[in-house]
């Protein structure tokens, strides 16, 4: 991924923050002479390894797992909507027009070897985990001992565990770091402007990383 200086995220903690606020991945590996994708909710897992590793599964009908093996490499993207900004928000270019339309976005591209997962133990974890994270914010979490065994086993058969041990991670933090501060602030009050909670979420963003913050 290009991504200038400016924009370039390096703190492993801010990124797997980032990971768990954004967890629906794109997976994207070449196998059998072309590029296939799945897209899927994942969590950040530490192994000890120094990035550690993506949990998840696919659906065993979906064939993209019989990708899976130490030959073939693995990308997950993980990003946000971003924002569409506006040069007419840069006071600057009230004054001389030098100034053009661009998108704000936050993306992680976590690279490594995806290997399938077999044991029945670290299935059941994985998917109790996701249904923890995913489940937190409702009045009655469910679980997956809310379903009968033999049900929640024969759906366990229709999927493929995986872990992706991560050995490379870029993360693009695209948040008007090129701007100057007026010109910052410009974009703080178009996005103000705007309807939506995406438009919100980018502006508090810009703020927390602003160079001058």
């Amino acid at each position: 991924m290009f991504i200038p200086a400016k924009f370039r995220q390096t703190d492993f903690a801010e990124i797997r923050r980032f990971l768990a606020a954004h967890p629906l991945a794109t997976l994207v590996v070449q196998h059998d002479g072309r590029l296939q994708a799945a897209h899927i909710p994942l969590y950040w897992h530490d192994n000890g390894s120094e990035w550690g590793t993506l949990r998840g599964h696919f659906a065993k009908a979906n064939p993209i797992w019989q990708a899976a093996g130490a030959e073939n490499r693995w990308l997950a993207v993980f990003q946000d909507s971003g924002c569409y900004i506006s040069p007419n928000w840069y006071p600057s270019k009230q004054r001389d027009h030098k100034a053009v339309p661009t998108w704000n976005y936050q993306a992680v591209h976590l690279e490594g070897r995806l290997t399938l997962i077999d044991d029945a133990d670290t299935v059941y974890a994985i998917l109790a985990e996701l249904s923890r994270i995913h489940e937190a914010a409702q009045p009655r979490p469910w679980q997956l001992a809310d379903a009968p065994q033999d049900y929640i086993q024969a759906m366990c058969k229709a999927l493929k565990c995986f872990e992706l041990t991560v050995d490379h991670v870029e993360a693009a933090y695209k948040l008007s770091q090129n701007q100057s501060a007026e010109n910052r602030n410009g974009v703080l009050g178009g996005l103000a402007m705007q309807d939506g909670a995406a438009a919100a979420e980018m502006a508090q963003t810009i703020a927390r990383f602003a160079p001058d913050s």
